[in-house]
């Protein structure tokens, strides 16, 4: 199946919550799920065979087992998702209805679809870690603030899985990190954020990253680097400081992009 006839919408948002509660395996299985929901209803009755399929794995992983809950189970569980059977009209054959609770402001993250198509090989359980870690980040923003003690709380992990993982994403050069701070480069993450305001936190998220490392006479990343050098001519030539700054943030600037067009984008909370 090619990715242009996935059901697919073009971006999805999940309740922070959401993707706290879940493993990752289980955070990325549902917002693949919620890839196929309806945008306003956040509804769908994909079935898991069809959601195994999507995400490229056996069905037998979504069923329960006498040491394990089903994944139906674990995303009832959150609170976050109410599942109904579908009337088929034949005993034989049941079908699921997965309704989400609507996302509130300000505690949820909004992902693109190209997510899907641009991460597909990586380990199912990092690319649900990568998720997780954007859940965790400041409003606004892919930079995640918080202690390790914190994240562990936060995101429901043990201090070795996260360093780990952390470990391959630096390796991977989707994820920098700076102290406690900890800046994820993933495009397709998308930040809600009026322009001039994200600018603004960006710039200041730089500013301050490049004086802590310099101070103690550590090296600072190529985004930092970047950055200071264009801030050191008043940023001139660059026309659009919203999508330099997003361009930065996400590892992207300096570096060759296939050409793809892109959608207009609504926010539906």
């Amino acid at each position: 199946m090619s990715y242009e006839r996935l059901p697919f919408k073009s971006y999805t948002v999940m309740s922070n919550n959401l993707i706290q509660e879940l493993r990752c395996a289980d955070v990325y299985r549902t917002y693949v799920l919620l890839l196929t929901a309806d945008k306003t209803a956040l509804n769908t009755d994909t079935t898991l065979d069809q959601l195994a399929y999507f995400v490229g794995e056996k069905v037998t992983n979504y069923k329960g087992g006498s040491n394990s809950e089903s994944f139906n189970d674990k995303l009832k569980a959150t609170g976050e998702v109410k599942i109904n059977k579908i009337d088929s009209g034949r005993k034989d054959r049941s079908r699921n209805e997965y309704i989400f609770n609507p996302v509130k402001e300000q505690h949820y993250r909004r992902i693109d679809r190209a997510f899907y198509d641009e991460y597909n090989t990586l380990d199912l359980k990092l690319r649900g870690f990568l998720l997780k870690l954007f859940s965790a980040a400041e409003p606004h923003s892919c930079i995640i603030k918080l202690s390790m003690r914190k994240l562990e709380e936060l995101i429901h992990m043990n201090h070795n899985t996260i360093s780990s993982y952390i470990k391959q994403l630096k390796e991977l050069d989707l994820l920098d990190e700076f102290g406690d701070w900890k800046i994820l480069k993933v495009e397709s993450f998308i930040i809600d954020l009026p322009k001039d305001k994200f600018v603004e936190e960006t710039m200041a998220g730089f500013d301050n990253m490049i004086a802590n490392n310099e101070s103690k006479g550590g090296p600072i990343s190529r985004e930092c680097m970047i950055y200071k050098k264009y801030k050191k001519k008043n940023f001139e030539g660059i026309g659009n400081m919203h999508a330099f700054m997003k361009s930065l943030l996400s590892g992207f600037v300096g570096k060759k992009q296939k050409k793809k067009e892109k959608e207009p984008i609504t926010i539906i909370l």
